[in-house]
């Protein structure tokens, strides 16, 4: 980074709405092929305590809070996440297998997609971030609402009633 003028203070709320005083310091990155990526966990760490903050507050202080902070330009980070590569055959043959149902709430997909083709999401039982396998044996398909269940509640029951679909049991 680089300093591309001079150093100046003025007044500007905080995330909680309070007016401070701030230095601002007008920086360029020097060499546009540098990338400055925030980890992803860092900002969903935060949000996640901001909402717990929030769920503590009675509507009327959450109302003030909400007006106080709320701004018409979203904050924007560059964040690094770390992506895993999936195998297209594996999520097609578990597509194909499910024929259209979702393997946990056994009801039709919500909605065609725009080939009209089912809307149902993959998803690995045992999570790859978690070690599991990108196999047909740990893929199976869901609705968009079974697969956020999934990722919120990550039920052991409901695990086991898909590893024996993803089997064939």
């Amino acid at each position: 980074m680089k300093l591309v003028d001079k150093p100046y203070q003025e007044k500007q709320k905080d995330e909680d709405g309070v007016i401070r005083d701030v230095w601002i310091f007008p920086l360029k990155v020097k060499d546009d092929q540098a990338t400055n990526l925030v980890d992803d966990k860092i900002i969903k760490d935060n949000y996640e305590q901001k909402e717990k903050q929030a769920k503590k507050l009675s509507n009327d202080e959450l109302h003030k809070k909400a007006l106080e902070s709320q701004s018409a330009k979203t904050s924007i980070r560059k964040t690094a996440t770390k992506t895993y590569e999936r195998n297209a055959y594996v999520s097609e043959y578990a597509k194909r297998r499910a024929n259209g149902v979702c393997q946990l709430c056994d009801e039709p997909a919500p909605f065609n997609n725009k080939k009209g083709e089912p809307y149902l999401e993959t998803h690995h039982i045992v999570w790859l971030s978690e070690g599991g396998p990108d196999t047909i044996e740990n893929t199976v398909v869901l609705c968009p609402n079974c697969h956020r269940k999934m990722h919120v509640l990550d039920s052991g029951e409901d695990k086991s009633i898909l590893l024996n679909k993803a089997a064939g049991i």
